[in-house]
């Protein structure tokens, strides 16, 4: 057959076409620059989120990746953001400045703050997520959160040894988590609990490196993440989950593996039978991690999985007369957040207000361990169900590209897994309230974009 005549072929029209990659950009090209700022500032928002000494650090490479994009985006004369996502942003941008001019009409004390959260900093992982052009970008992301879930299982290691006597006394573990003044722990009978900066993360790591175990074939071991290192990984951070006795983080690992295997009956190049090989595949390793831990933890200190589950169970005790110090705070929240969300139920008293009755923080006393009744409060049904509906929208388009059964969708997977366990314990936990928690919805969003904008034609 004569080239010349030859009949063109659109890209990504078969099921097994791997993520298109666009021209390689030159040593020199800015575009270059864009990737190891970016890992860095996942590793730092994973590693060490709310660790107030290195703020600058982060605001120094925010603005720094920012810049870069706006010159990429100049240079190449196109914008990466694909439409779709740039509305819904915007959509949502709008819904939180309203809500906190709101906030400040009515002299809610949080009001300026919340401002930063739910509009500017929306706005700038927009700007960085129209950066990730690049197959190799995604992946170089994927591998980051390997790296940082190992050091994050160094970083509590090191201070659970030390504290349990097991390492002399020693600084490394203040200065591995920058003397951060949240840090403790605390010796319970049959379990321990403990606080550092990066178990904050785990929620979305834990999940998303199971999922991971799924995506990943077996024979992958030079592919773009090495499934032996995922596996490491989820080991190490598995242990970080048992040694640090949170009733969420126990929750959401437990949840991965069901979430993980509904998502992968999704994925049209997964067989029923492959699909559920992989599966107790990951929960026999899954199931021998938890003994081996348990064991190794006992020569530590006395751990079982009886009190483990116990203090589990007490976190739904939300009765006026439970002994559980959290689960008595939380229903105290409740109520007096309930009872203000009645008085606004649909425009509700505005971002930043704080609810009579329970004050958790002095020094933000908008802030709640109930986010989400704690947004109803603020928010509104309205603002409630708009926030809602941006959450659904990533939910229902990855599920469409885990449909489309690319290798997008193997990337997709686990970010999703990631993200949605990580939604369920923000439920008790307020991990969405800050600039470096925002990721966790903006790093499916990525993918999501990358997706949108080289698949949008199919």
């Amino acid at each position: 057959m004569n080239p010349r005549h030859a009949v063109p072929v659109r890209r990504g029209l078969s099921p097994s076409t791997a993520i298109p990659a666009p021209n390689e950009p030159s040593f020199l090209d800015f575009r270059n620059l864009l990737v190891w700022p970016a890992y860095v500032l996942l590793f730092l928002m994973l590693v060490f989120p709310m660790v107030v000494q290195l703020l600058y650090v982060k605001t120094f490479l925010f603005a720094f990746l920012i810049i870069l994009v706006g010159i990429s985006v100049w240079t190449t004369d196109r914008t990466p953001l694909h439409p779709t996502v740039a509305l819904w942003t915007l959509f949502l941008i709008t819904v939180g400045a309203l809500f906190a001019l709101r906030g400040m009409f009515l002299g809610a004390p949080g009001a300026l703050k919340a401002a930063q959260v739910y509009v500017l900093w929306p706005l700038v992982y927009a700007v960085l997520i129209s950066g990730v052009t690049q197959k190799r970008i995604l992946i170089g992301l994927q591998r980051t959160i390997v790296v940082a879930t190992l050091c994050i299982a160094v970083q509590g290691g090191v201070y659970l040894l030390t504290q349990a006597g097991v390492l002399p006394e020693n600084r490394y573990a203040e200065l591995l988590s920058f003397d951060w003044e949240s840090q403790g722990i605390g010796f319970h009978e049959g379990y321990v609990g403990m606080q550092y900066p990066g178990v904050n993360s785990l929620p979305f790591l834990v999940p998303f490196l199971f999922a991971s175990l799924l995506t990943l074939s077996p024979d992958n071991k030079s592919g773009p993440v090495s499934r032996t290192w995922v596996g490491v990984s989820f080991f190490s951070g598995l242990a970080m989950v048992l040694a640090s006795g949170r009733r969420a983080l126990l929750l959401v690992t437990f949840m991965a593996p069901l979430l993980s295997f509904a998502l992968l009956l999704f994925d049209p190049s997964q067989t029923w039978r492959l699909s559920m090989r992989s599966f107790f595949r990951a929960v026999a390793f899954l199931a021998v991690s938890i003994v081996i831990l348990v064991l190794l933890m006992n020569t530590i200190y006395k751990v079982n999985l009886s009190a483990l589950f116990d203090r589990f169970s007490e976190g739904f005790d939300f009765r006026a007369t439970t002994f559980d110090e959290g689960a008595g705070a939380r229903h105290e929240q409740y109520l007096a957040l309930i009872r203000g969300w009645f008085e606004n139920p649909l425009l509700g008293a505005g971002h930043g207000a704080s609810a009579y009755g329970s004050i958790r923080s002095e020094t933000m006393p908008w802030a709640y361990e109930l986010s989400y009744v704690a947004l109803l409060f603020q928010t509104g049904l309205l603002g409630f169900l708009a926030y809602s509906a941006g959450v659904i929208w990533i939910c229902w388009t990855g599920i469409k590209m885990i449909r489309e059964g690319r290798a997008l969708g193997k990337v997709m997977l686990p970010a999703m897994v990631g993200m949605t366990c990580f939604l369920v314990a923000t439920a008790t936990n307020p991990y969405l309230a800050r600039f470096d928690g925002l990721w966790v919805l903006f790093l499916p969003l990525a993918v999501i974009n990358f997706g949108l904008c080289h698949f949008s034609a199919d």
